[in-house]
Formats: C-alpha cells, sequence, structure tokens
C-alpha cells in the first residue's frame, strides 16, 4: 500500500493579477524567497515518497518542466481541459490506480505558502494518510479560523477519535465558503474549522464515494479510464472534456458520511489576494512593502511592487499599488479579493492579452 502524492496546479491565480496570468499563473510566480509556489512545494512533499505528480493542463506543461526539470514524463498527469477539481482529482485517481490499485493518495495545492515549520506540515499529510488507511476514509486537513472568510469551504467538528496524538475527528457537516454573516457564525461557534484542501484518501475508496454522491461523474471517469486501458488516448480526452465542471467540495465532500478531519498544526497561507501577500512579507516601519525604487511619505500599510518604475505617494493608507509591462493595479487592501472582477471584466472586453 503505497503512497502519493498529487499536486495540483492548473490554476491561473486571477486575484493576483496582473503578476499572475494563464501563462504565468500563481504558482509559477516566486513571491516569496528564492522559489516559485510549486518549486517550493514539489521539494516539500518528496520528503515524504518518490511517487510525486504534478496535475495541471497543457499549456502550463513546458513552465512547469522548465522549474522542476528533475520531474519524469510519467510523473506529469495532463488535463485535456480545465474541469475542476472534482475531475483533477478523479483523472489523479485514474493514473495511479493503473500503476498501483491499492494506492493511497495525498493531495494538495501547489500554490500554498506554509512558515517555517515544515516538519509539522509533513506530520500532519502523515497522519491524515494513516486514517485513511486504517478508517477507510476521505481525509482532510482543518485549520482554527482566525478571522471570518467567503473564501474557504467550513468544515463543522464532530466526535473525536482516539488513538492519535494530533487532534482527529469525524466531520459533522461540510460548508462550501459560506457568505459572511454565516462564517461569522461559524466562527464564534467554535464548532468550525476551515477547509485547507489537504486530502488523503485509498483511491479506491475515492470511487467508491464519486459512484455515490457524483454518478455522472464517476460514470465519465470510467469511460476515461476505459478509453485509456484500450490505448484510445484521443476517446479518453474527449471523455474527460466531457466530464462535469465541478469542486471536488460539491460533488463529494459535502454529501459523503464518510469524512474524517485532521486538525493542522502548521502556520498556512492561501496567498489569494494581495492583501495576504503583503502579510507574509517582510515590511518596513510604517508596515509597507516595497518591491522595487520609492518615495512614500506619510504612506502606511501599503503593498507595493513596481520593479520597473519609481513609485511616489503621499498620504497612501492601506492600498495595493502593482506594476508589470503592460499593466497597473491600484486598489484598496480591504477590496483585494475583488481583483478577479477586472479579470472577468477583461475577458468580457476581449481583452485576451492581457489574461
Amino acid at each position: 500500500m503505497a503512497r502519493h502524492v498529487v499536486v495540483l496546479a492548473g490554476g491561473s491565480g486571477t486575484r493576483l493579477w496582473p503578476r499572475s496570468r494563464e501563462k504565468s499563473p500563481k504558482h509559477l510566480l516566486t513571491l516569496h524567497g528564492r522559489q516559485s509556489l510549486l518549486q517550493s512545494t514539489f521539494l516539500r512533499v518528496r520528503r515524504l515518497t518518490e511517487n510525486v505528480y504534478v496535475v495541471t493542463e497543457r499549456s502550463q506543461v513546458e513552465s512547469i518542466r522548465k522549474q522542476l526539470p528533475q520531474l519524469a514524463e510519467a510523473q506529469f498527469i495532463i488535463e485535456p481541459a480545465r474541469r475542476g477539481t472534482a475531475s483533477a482529482l478523479g483523472l489523479a485517481a485514474v493514473t495511479i490506480a493503473e500503476r498501483d490499485p491499492q494506492a493511497t493518495m495525498l493531495s494538495v495545492h501547489a500554490d500554498h505558502y506554509l512558515g517555517h515549520d515544515e516538519d509539522a506540515y509533513l506530520s500532519t499529510l502523515d497522519t491524515e494518510a494513516r486514517w485513511a488507511e486504517s478508517k477507510r476514509s476521505l481525509v482532510t486537513v482543518g485549520l482554527r479560523p482566525p478571522y471570518a472568510s467567503t473564501a474557504f469551504g467550513y468544515i463543522q467538528v464532530g466526535p473525536p477519535l482516539d488513538g492519535d496524538q494530533a487532534p482527529v475527528h469525524r466531520v459533522k457537516a461540510f460548508v462550501e465558503k459560506p457568505d459572511l454573516q454565516t462564517a461569522q457564525e461559524y466562527v464564534a461557534s467554535g464548532d468550525y474549522l476551515w477547509n485547507l484542501g489537504l486530502f488523503s484518501w485509498p483511491v479506491d475508496v475515492l470511487f467508491a464515494e464519486m459512484a455515490t454522491h457524483a454518478p455522472a461523474l464517476f460514470t465519465g471517469l470510467e469511460r476515461v479510464r476505459q478509453s485509456r486501458r484500450a490505448g484510445r488516448m484521443k476517446e479518453a480526452d474527449a471523455a474527460y472534456t466531457a466530464l462535469p465542471s465541478e469542486a471536488i467540495d460539491y460533488a463529494v465532500l459535502e454529501r459523503t458520511g464518510n469524512l474524517l478531519v485532521v486538525g493542522a498544526t502548521f502556520e498556512w497561507h492561501d496567498l489569494g489576494s494581495w492583501a495576504d501577500l503583503h502579510d507574509i512579507l517582510e515590511q518596513d516601519e510604517a508596515g509597507n512593502f516595497v518591491e522595487g525604487e520609492s518615495v512614500l511619505i506619510d504612506s502606511k500599510n501599503c503593498m507595493i511592487h513596481s520593479p520597473n518604475k519609481l513609485v511616489a505617494a503621499v498620504g497612501l493608507e492601506d492600498m495595493v499599488v502593482i506594476e508589470t509591462e503592460d499593466a497597473i493595479l491600484i486598489c484598496p487592501k480591504a477590496r483585494s479579493q475583488d481583483v478577479k472582477l477586472i479579470v472577468d471584466r477583461l475577458k468580457q472586453m476581449g481583452k485576451t492579452e492581457y489574461l
């Protein structure tokens, strides 16, 4: 029963536009330190096992090859088209099961940032894999929320399970991205954790759960598997492209009664916005992070990235200023989650050269 780690690296990270683009998504950017988020994630999980795969789409393969030259061709799991995390994880499970039908699969995201306690992170992944194997369950990792957020799924914890140092509970309810008022109620209750999107399960258990709770997805994945087995890869790609586009959270996790949660004991950041990134970067005495030349007068708590132009500001507070070769973003930190609306508007306007 070998363990196989899947790194999801197919998104574009629209909330970090204009630095994050279709051809240079968030996980390929060097935002903190000397490595990209993908490089850091890959080297981290490789400490658990040599069986590490990267799930991505065709447009990102060459960029990932350049960043991870040690990644063998067999370690790429390439989506023919974006169909959501349920399909991506299903494709990964199909690929792994072809090589190891009794495998335990772990899934992590390429674009998360951890603090310096890497050992605690790896220990948590090991713990969830052990519980997945011993209980034949789906397992996720949850973090006690420091504040109410609409960007994450929430896990209502049920009864604790004995036999492990890490806090492990049955999941009472799983709610994907509630509205703000509901999120505030969840945090105030003390009964909910953020879902970090770090999963583990035996691959055959995942297939059984999909068959029960997402039958259209399971049937489509069976077509993919059968076409691959027959060597008909174009048919397999067509079958995958026809899969429903849905997150694993909605497709399975909200519906299953076979879900456990392991409590996180490590620092974790989603980096889902410029404000999130500002929080982890070294700031000056006024709370500003500046990359590039600047003259700041009576300005504080700003996130400024402008490697090519001088930024001069007077009385600027709690703002984001991001400059690239072809675009400049200016917005309040409090609204940095809404940068994705700019990307949506650019799509509507047909200005694909900026995407």
